[in-house]
C-alpha cells in the first residue's frame, strides 16, 4: 500500500514558489513531474520562436493566463529534463518579478494545468527518492539556509559538503571491519591468518569507536543552539536598566526607556549575533508586585519565559541600596549572569561591585556595565559566549539533529553492551 502511494505521488506533477514570501527582485517558481514540460509549453511564450526548447537554457518570454488571453509577466524560464535536475525528474523553473501577488498569481495559473501544490519539503524528498542523495546533506542544506551567524554557517556547512557524512561512514566501516574479524574468529578458530582479533585488540578498537561517538553526542548541546538559537532572557527589578541593556545589545532603540518604573509591560525579542553565537534576546517586565492587571500579566509572561531560557541576565542597579536577588529566587537548572548596570553613576564601582558580589552565591558569574555609555559591554558579550559553550567548536563536527543524536545514543548503548560482555573472543 505504501509503495503504491509513493509511486502515485511521484507520478503527480507538483509546483510551488521556491523563494521567500514578500517583495523582492526575483521570485522563483518550480514545477516538477511528468507534466512539467507540457505546462511550460502552455503558459510560456518565448520572445524568439523556436521549434523545441533547449534544455538547461534560460529563455526570455511572457507568462500568459490559463486561456491565453492575458499576459501576466515577463519572465525567464528554464526546462531541466530528468534525471539531470534537482529532483531527478522533468523540472521547470520560472523566474518572475517578485511581487507577492504576482508570484502567487503565476503559481495559481500553473495549478490549473493538472498540477497540485507541493507539500513542504517535497522537492527535496523527490531528490532523495530519485537520486539517493545522502539525507544528512539534504538536512545540511536546510541548516545552511537557516544559519543566523558566520559560526553557525561554518559549522552546518560541513553537513552540506559531506564532511559529516564521511566521518560517519568511516565509523561504520570500522564497525563492519570489527564484525568481520569477530565472525572470522568464530568460523575459523584454528586459522591464525584469519581473524585472530583477540580480546585486547577488540576492546581497544571498541573503545576508540565509543569515544568518537560520545564526542559527537556531546556536541549536540551546541548543535541545538546552532539550529534553534540561544535564548537569553533579561530580567530583574523595575528601573534596573533592563530595556537600556536590551537596546545596547541589539544596537538600536528597540525598547521604550523612561525613568518611570514599570514602563515595560510585555516582553520584546530580537535576534543578535554575539561572537558568532545566534542569540534570541528577550527584554521583560520588571519582577515586582504588579499594581494592576496589565502589569501582573506582564510579570506572569516574564516568569514563563524564564522557564524556557538557556541563560538569564539578572540585572541590578549598582547604585541601588537594595541587595541583589540571589539564586534562591530564580528557578534552578538555568545558567545565570548577574549584570550590575549604571556603573557610570557610581564613584567607586569596584568597591560597590565587591559589596554586591559578597551577597551572591559563591562562584556566581558577574559583570558590571553601563548600558548608557557602553562600558563593560564587550566583557558581557564575551561572558555570554563563554557560558553558552559554543566558543571552542569552530573546528569540530557538530550534531544538530535530534534524530542523529538518538541514533548515535543507540549505537553507543549497543557498543557498550558488547564491551561489557565477558565472553569476548578467546586469546
Amino acid at each position: 500500500m505504501a509503495a503504491t502511494q509513493k509511486k502515485k505521488s511521484l507520478d503527480e506533477t507538483i509546483a510551488a514558489i521556491a523563494t521567500p514570501t514578500g517583495s523582492g527582485g526575483i521570485a522563483v517558481i518550480r514545477i516538477s513531474g511528468p507534466k512539467a514540460p507540457e505546462i511550460l509549453d502552455k503558459i510560456f511564450i518565448p520572445s524568439k520562436s523556436e521549434s523545441k526548447p533547449s534544455p538547461y537554457l534560460l529563455r526570455f518570454g511572457r507568462i500568459v493566463s490559463h486561456n491565453g488571453s492575458e499576459s501576466l509577466d515577463e519572465v525567464m524560464a528554464a526546462l531541466m529534463p530528468g534525471p539531470k535536475s534537482f529532483t531527478g525528474e522533468d523540472m521547470v523553473e520560472i523566474y518572475c518579478h517578485a511581487g507577492q501577488f504576482l508570484a502567487k498569481a503565476i503559481l495559481d495559473n500553473i495549478l490549473t494545468h493538472n498540477c497540485r501544490p507541493a507539500e513542504p519539503g517535497e522537492f527535496s524528498l523527490r531528490r532523495f527518492l530519485n537520486h539517493g542523495v545522502d539525507l544528512t546533506k539534504l538536512e545540511g542544506s536546510a541548516e545552511v539556509v537557516a544559519a543566523k551567524t558566520d559560526l553557525a554557517y561554518r559549522l552546518t556547512k560541513e553537513h552540506l559538503l559531506g564532511s559529516y557524512s564521511e566521518h560517519l561512514a568511516v565509523l561504520r566501516e570500522k564497525m563492519v571491519h570489527l564484525l568481520a574479524e569477530v565472525e572470522a574468529d568464530i568460523d575459523f578458530p584454528e586459522e591464525e591468518s584469519i581473524g585472530s582479533i583477540g580480546r585486547e585488540k577488540l576492546g581497544r578498537a571498541l573503545d576508540g569507536i565509543i569515544e568518537d561517538i560520545e564526542r559527537l553526542i556531546s556536541s549536540y548541546s551546541a548543535g541545538k543552539i546552532i539550529r534553534d538559537g540561544y535564548r537569553v532572557v533579561i530580567l530583574g527589578p523595575p528601573n534596573a536598566g533592563k530595556s537600556s541593556l536590551f537596546n545596547c545589545l541589539v544596537k538600536q532603540n528597540r525598547a521604550l526607556v523612561t525613568p518611570i518604573a514599570g514602563t515595560t509591560r510585555d516582553w520584546l525579542s530580537e535576534w543578535i549575533d554575539i561572537n558568532g553565537l545566534p542569540v534570541e534576546l528577550y527584554d521583560t517586565a520588571g519582577l515586582a508586585e504588579g499594581r494592576g492587571r496589565v502589569e501582573k500579566e506582564g510579570i506572569a509572561a516574564t516568569r514563563r519565559l524564564i522557564g524556557r531560557a538557556d541563560l538569564l541576565l539578572v540585572v541590578h542597579d549598582l547604585a541601588a541600596r537594595t541587595a541583589p536577588s540571589s539564586a534562591a529566587t530564580i528557578p534552578t537548572g538555568r545558567d545565570i549572569i548577574y549584570v550590575f548596570n549604571k556603573i557610570d553613576l557610581v564613584s567607586k564601582p569596584d568597591t560597590a561591585l565587591g559589596k554586591k558580589r559578597a551577597k551572591l552565591p559563591p562562584g556566581a558569574a558577574v559583570c558590571a556595565v553601563s548600558a548608557l555609555t557602553g562600558k563593560g559591554m564587550s566583557a558581557l558579550t564575551d561572558l555570554i559566549a563563554a557560558v553558552s559553550g559554543l566558543a571552542d567548536l569552530s573546528d569540530t563536527l557538530v550534531v544538530t539533529s535530534h534524530r542523529h543524536k538518538t541514533k548515535l545514543d543507540r549505537a553507543r548503548r549497543h557498543l557498550l553492551s558488547i564491551r561489557r560482555k565477558k565472553s569476548l573472543p578467546p586469546e
